[in-house]
């Protein structure tokens, strides 16, 4: 199979910064620059993408498809491992958020509406961002009577269809989720221990 050269930039682009992802973590956990709260935070991240890029990819074409499959195998599993590992560096960039944007206090240690806020209105921002640049162009989600088109197309997007709900509410509840995981994870693994 010949893939198109911006194809090939996807494919590419999707493997590295997975690796780069896990390598930046890493990094910054072994070098004492985030806490081991943080680093499996990123970790349950990856988990939580996981449930929906695997749950996408066992409904099959009928729920969602590849629109240029990649060679070698890599359009399946390893294409949702990927997507995974980058749900939890998305997750991540809440949690940089907040530091910048709340740095008055130390963070995590309660519930706090604004660390939530923050969370929730990244990830239904970035949620419609991904789905804008790449829905048609590199995956497509077929309209179903439990998947409408919530959002007509728009001028910019590669979809004739529009945006559907399922992906929207993946965005809404994943930071949700994560944030009440963040707040156990900073509890169980408090900074000095």
């Amino acid at each position: 199979m010949q893939l198109a050269p911006i194809d090939l930039v996807f494919m590419i682009g999707d493997y590295a910064v997975s690796a780069v992802l896990i390598l930046l973590f890493v990094y910054l956990y072994r070098s004492g620059r985030i806490d081991r709260a943080l680093f499996y935070a990123f970790w349950i991240g990856c988990l939580i993408g996981a449930t929906w890029e695997f749950t996408f990819m066992l409904l099959g074409p009928e729920f969602a498809y590849s629109v240029n499959p990649w060679p070698f195998g890599l359009s399946g599993w390893p294409k949702k491992l990927s997507h995974s590992i980058w749900d939890g560096g998305i997750f991540m960039v809440g949690v940089w958020l907040c530091r910048r944007m709340l740095s008055e206090r130390p963070l995590f240690t309660a519930f706090d509406w604004r660390e939530l806020a923050i969370m929730e209105g990244w990830g239904v921002f970035q949620g419609f961002l991904v789905e804008y640049l790449f829905v048609g162009r590199v995956w497509f989600y077929v309209p179903l009577p439990w998947n409408p088109v919530i959002i007509p197309p728009l001028l910019g997007g590669a979809s004739e269809v529009g945006y559907t709900l399922i992906p929207q509410l993946v965005w809404t509840v994943a930071p949700i989720v994560f944030y009440l995981a963040l707040l156990w994870l900073k509890h169980r693994y408090p900074p000095d221990g």
